[in-house]
């Protein structure tokens, strides 16, 4: 009898988390992938499966870590991540992302297989693998990102012998890796639809994304022409980035023309939920059964909304806007529609603001957030080709590119003459921070950069005391959770956390 492929997948993701039944099961109970991608339609499951983990690996625990403890903002909770108290003994956001993105891996290389070996048109298989093969780029993009290096295969697991195989990978070199999606990468992305998501049905990957992992990739391994081509084949597609309005960047504003890849999230009050609670981690404070938020009445918020103790922007992030720039009422909120806020009204109007409305979710129920989750948009891509322009000493385009993005906001911030390559690159990583910040990249930013630890430690460590006596060099990459070490028998290891 035919078997269908989320048995297998299903199989694969429980194996990684550990799960030391099916780790005694006999071969008997995996299911090869040939004996099921019979049809195109088949072959669109596995690809559905592959998107699964993403919404366990986009969630707030990595928005913490990416944003709410770097230079640009800190949290005053108690979770480890924030306060930097993570260890390979208590890994913090690190324990998921190791087996949602491993999960995600699994997905995609018995998709990969299956489509492969499928008995459809020979011509019908390279558009289907490069979904599956952009879909493992970004698993393991996240991963080298958190993790530096980290176990990379693309075999499936449909064995015991392969599972056995696989448990005896170590680290290997995150530059390889990346060079090797890279190529793959760039073999596969023309086989995607060559358009912006938003015109994709589905919400499903097209090339640019395919693209925008080339270059975040090629940017941490600093092969900038790399970067450099990969961002001038999504300005084909995307054109000028004036004809897309900032409100399109507000999270509740999805799958607009301007992104390119979200995670998606949906809540109604009668339909299926998938919510995320971000956003319950960027609104002000509330007033318990009103919509009075610090002060101020905001209806679309609703009554029901739960926030926890908000993210809070350093003085650093928050002297970055000029009181001009239009992104600094939608990133930061002072006030809204014409009444303050009581928090940034102390201290005589030098109180710190909150998170803004581009975080926010209208109709919140508790902790609920449907909002999408923004992660790649065109504005990054500007940026990110202003930067390896830059580097490659092609200066007119990369003040044309980084121009580009500040005109968007305020016509009057744009350079008018190039002030050298090293003070371009000082104004690119502020650029960076008033576009882009809650988009899941600030602390990669800072690591690929070099400058991680001296940033954190110049701004929100120095606000956030704990922050301050916990910060080491080494928390630039996440420990692979003592689990792990230990189901390799020791292959796997954390010489930086000794």
């Amino acid at each position: 009898m035919k078997r269908n492929i989320f048995l297998l997948l299903l199989a694969a993701a429980s194996l990684l988390s550990g799960c030391k039944k099916l780790l005694e099961e006999e071969p008997s109970s995996f299911v090869s992938p040939d004996t099921f991608f019979e049809s195109e339609n088949q072959c669109v499951a596995a690809l559905n499966g592959c998107y699964i983990p993403l919404t366990s690996v986009f969630i707030p625990d990595l928005m913490i870590s990416l944003e709410g403890a770097t230079d640009l903002a800190f949290l005053n909770s108690s979770f480890i991540d924030a306060r930097y108290e993570i260890s390979p003994a208590n890994p913090g956001m690190g324990d998921n992302i190791w087996t949602a993105c491993y999960q995600g891996v699994m997905y995609c290389n018995a998709a990969v297989y299956g489509i492969e070996n499928a008995t459809i048109p020979a011509e019908k298989k390279p558009p289907l693998k490069a979904e599956a093969v952009a879909l493992r780029a970004l698993y393991y993009y996240v991963l080298t990102s958190t993790f530096n290096d980290v176990p990379f295969y693309t075999q499936p697991v449909n064995s015991l012998n392969a599972l056995n195989e696989i448990k005896k990978i170590g680290r290997m070199d995150a530059k390889a890796t990346r060079d090797s999606l890279i190529r793959e990468l760039q073999t596969y992305a023309p086989y995607l639809p060559q358009k912006r998501t938003s015109d994709v049905p589905q919400n499903r990957i097209s090339a640019p994304f395919a693209w925008m992992l080339i270059g975040k990739m090629a940017l941490w391994n600093k092969e900038y022409e790399v970067c450099s081509a990969a961002m001038e084949e999504i300005r084909k597609i995307y054109g000028q980035l004036a004809q897309y309005p900032l409100t399109d960047t507000w999270f509740r504003n999805k799958n607009k023309p301007e992104s390119i890849f979200e995670v998606q999230y949906t809540w109604s009050v009668t339909g299926l939920k998938k919510t995320t609670s971000t956003a319950a981690y960027f609104t002000p404070t509330k007033t318990s059964g009103t919509s009075i938020y610090d002060g101020v009445d905001i209806p679309e918020l609703g009554s029901k909304a739960n926030p926890f103790t908000s993210i809070t922007p350093t003085e650093y992030f928050m002297s970055l806007y000029t009181v001009t720039d239009p992104r600094r009422e939608i990133i930061l909120a002072y006030s809204y529609n014409g009444s303050y806020f009581k928090r940034p009204m102390q201290n005589n109007g030098t109180g710190k603001a909150w998170m803004g409305p581009k975080f926010w979710c209208p109709g919140m129920d508790n902790i609920a957030d449907g909002n999408n989750q923004k992660v790649f948009r065109y504005a990054d891509a500007l940026l990110m080709l202003a930067e390896s322009a830059n580097e490659t000493g092609n200066t007119a385009l990369a003040m044309q590119c980084l121009n580009e993005v500040k005109s968007r906001a305020e016509a009057d911030a744009v350079l008018t003459a190039y002030p050298g390559k090293a003070e371009f690159f000082q104004e690119v990583k502020k650029e960076r921070a008033r576009e882009l910040m809650g988009e899941y990249g600030r602390k990669w930013d800072l690591v690929r950069w070099g400058t991680f630890f001296a940033d954190v430690s110049a701004t929100s460590a120095s606000e956030f005391p704990v922050m301050q006596a916990n910060l080491r060099p080494y928390h630039e990459y996440y420990p692979i959770p003592d689990k792990e070490v230990v189901r390799s028998g020791g292959i796997l290891t954390n010489p930086a956390y000794k």
